[in-house]
């Protein structure tokens, strides 16, 4: 009853030597491991090292094309690049080695982040955009409602400075409270998509990735958005408060 499952964790393994002779091993399989993307499912395998070296290089010497070093962030790229290039300029300066990033071996990752930064720049824009104008109408037709308002305050003694920080506070108040109110909508919506369990699955991948929404992982990304909204809101404010406080005393107080 053994062997025929013994047979089932064999294969025979047909790879070019490294003089292009062809060379056959047969290899136990220990497990069969889903690497995420089909294209590399179809043609990634790993064995240890001396069975590989055996394989391309038969009985000759034994050597090694690649050595790749995993950093556990992408930040520590740069570190470790400093690094590895002071050792093979010092210990391994007679060794042909070549130091290769991520990035040089694999130019898709930087092209799809600067797809990525563009785009979202461009709705981060267009939102900007949006918010301007739109609390902009807001704060004009805050202006015409308050006339009457803004002459009697004048006639009081308030000066021109006075009206537009009135006016520009209020745009503050505004902005702080939306982009409060924005982030706990956020964070509410956020937490029922994390424990929604939903799952899709990206173009070139074999199996579904868990749909997660990571918010306080980015907390540059999130205290930047509420800090613009709300310059934003301020700035879109401004020009309807420089009018308001340009409004003749006289002019406003017989507004109807």
């Amino acid at each position: 009853a053994g062997a025929p499952r013994a047979a089932e964790n064999r294969i025979e393994m047909l790879a070019a030597s490294a003089r292009g002779a062809p060379n056959v091993a047969s290899l136990n399989v220990v497990k069969a491991t889903n690497m995420g993307i089909k294209a590399l499912d179809d043609v990634y395998m790993a064995m240890h090292l001396p069975q590989a070296q055996r394989l391309i290089y038969g009985a000759g010497e034994p050597q090694v094309t690649a050595i790749i070093v995993q950093l556990r962030h992408t930040a520590q790229i740069p570190a470790a690049r400093l690094r590895l290039a002071e050792m093979l300029a010092t210990q391994f300066k007679d060794a042909p080695l070549e130091l290769l990033d991520f990035q040089t071996l694999n130019p898709i990752y930087g092209q799809t982040n600067e797809f990525m930064n563009s785009m979202f720049g461009f709705i981060s824009l267009l939102i900007g955009v949006i918010v301007l104008f739109t609390i902009g109408n807001t704060m004009s037709t805050a202006v015409v409602e308050r006339t009457v308002e803004i002459g009697t305050l004048r006639a009081m003694g308030a000066r021109r400075s006075g009206i537009r920080r009135l006016f520009m506070c209020e745009a503050l108040l505004l902005g702080s409270m939306g982009a409060g109110i924005g982030l706990l909508s956020a964070l509410l919506i956020a937490y029922l998509i994390n424990h929604s369990g939903w799952s899709w699955i990206p173009p070139g991948y074999s199996y579904a990735y868990l749909i997660l929404v990571r918010i306080w992982q980015d907390l540059p990304l999130l205290v930047g958005s509420m800090v613009g909204m709300t310059v934003v809101t301020v700035m879109s404010a401004w020009w309807p408060a420089n009018r308001a406080s340009k409004l003749m005393i006289v002019d406003a107080l017989r507004h109807a």
